[in-house]
């Protein structure tokens, strides 16, 4: 009955996207803006894509003290994208610790680890993001919700911290012997990495990621769609579609990505013609490569959905 009604509402929410980002679109109006994209600009951006990818990929090295390589970490980021691409439940998450494990013969505590601060600093740096976009434009953006996860998880690890004794004494409402050995693994190495040079580098390298993210989007709307340069624009349709990312739909994000590039580009007074072809083809031209890339990766590595799911099942 949850599960149902879980997609009955994830479907609602996508049709009401997709409602909302095609309203008002005129078939040849959004024609004619899909023909006005240059071949380069187009290729260059394709080819954007995966480069883009190389500094959350250094990232993760980073996250495993250097016991991977560069181009392996770039791979675990693709099989992570392409995964979330095709499956529910952020899967791709999964798969990339368990790609990581793999990789770097770390145990899989030590690489769900890595995935959850890459994650969580990602989260910080969207909430950042999203109050300087509300400052500077004067828009209600709803970061709430964010700001309340983001804030719960800072003070249960400020416990973590501080009192180590109290958040390990949580570990008593967690069900199942193997679920709480897991769970105390990954908070014993949580607790180990709680120090001000760890933190500060991985403030550094999320910088870094969130660099090359916002360049991209920088590359798609000034230089492939020929939208004026905009550093206001750029940055408030980037986190306006990542908020969308961030919100439960279908898997790639379709029609929550459209509908939320359409209501940002609204903002810049770009007509929805224009705005749905350019959110419709930057989402394509990101979800086609990024998807093949990560799932030729997957195939390549004997990676298989039996194992995703036993990996699951052993938290």
């Amino acid at each position: 009955m949850k599960k149902h009604l879980s997609l009955a509402l994830r479907l609602l929410l996508v049709g009401g996207c997709l409602t909302y980002a095609l309203w008002g679109v005129d078939l040849a109006g959004l024609g004619r803006a899909l023909a006005a994209f240059r071949p380069l600009p187009v290729a260059l951006y394709v080819l954007g894509v995966p480069v883009m990818t190389i500094m959350p990929g250094l990232r993760l090295r980073f996250l495993l003290s250097g016991s991977i390589r560069p181009l392996t970490g770039l791979w675990a980021c693709l099989i992570g994208l392409a995964l979330n691409n095709v499956l529910p439940a952020r899967l791709g998450e999964m798969a990339k610790a368990l790609y990581l494990r793999r990789e770097s013969g770390a145990s899989l505590g030590k690489a769900l680890e890595a995935v959850f601060w890459e994650r969580f600093f990602d989260l910080n740096a969207l909430l950042v993001l999203g109050v300087a976009v509300a400052a500077l434009l004067g828009q209600g953006l709803v970061l709430y919700p964010l700001l309340a996860l983001v804030g719960g998880v800072w003070c249960f690890l400020g416990l973590l911290r501080v009192r180590p004794g109290a958040a390990h004494a949580l570990l008593r409402l967690v069900p199942f012997a193997r679920l709480r050995l897991f769970a105390a693994e990954m908070l014993g190495l949580l607790q180990s990495s709680l120090r001000p040079r760890f933190l500060c580098g991985l403030g550094l390298w999320t910088l870094a990621a969130w660099s090359a993210y916002v360049a991209l989007y920088a590359l798609g709307l000034c230089f492939m769609a020929g939208l004026p340069w905009s550093w206001p624009m750029v940055l408030t349709v980037f986190a306006v579609a990542t908020l969308g990312f961030a919100v439960p739909g279908a898997p790639g994000g379709m029609g929550v990505y459209e509908a939320s590039m359409v209501l940002a580009l609204g903002w810049f007074g770009v007509d929805r013609d224009r705005a749905f072809a350019v959110a419709l083809a930057m989402h394509l031209l990101q979800y086609l490569p990024v998807t093949a890339l990560g799932l030729w990766r997957v195939a390549a590595s004997g990676m298989t959905l039996r194992e995703l799911r036993a990996g699951t099942a052993a938290k």
